[in-house]
């Protein structure tokens, strides 16, 4: 079913890159300390509902012009997000 490879897709995500998966918890901490809902975030990124939840979830990963303007929508800097990847 959908939801069984999604959740395998976030397992395989977590087990490759635990670091990844702190970057998008620090995201998900940024919207949710700034009283965004998913809806909110994803109008303001132009894409859709699922899309977030997709990436918050981690069945998505943001490529690096999507992380920019991800961290811009939420009002974070990205190279603060980056330096917790070294």
């Amino acid at each position: 079913s959908t939801l069984d490879r999604s959740s395998a897709a976030s397992d395989v995500y977590k087990r490759q890159s635990p670091k990844y998966g702190k970057l998008i918890g620090w995201l998900i901490a940024a919207r949710k300390a700034r009283g965004l809902s998913l809806r909110e975030l994803s109008t303001s990124l132009n894409i859709t509902l699922t899309a977030v939840h997709r990436i918050e979830s981690l069945e998505r990963r943001l490529d690096v012009f999507e992380y920019v303007q991800y961290c811009h929508a939420l009002g974070v800097d990205p190279i603060d997000g980056i330096k917790m990847l070294r």
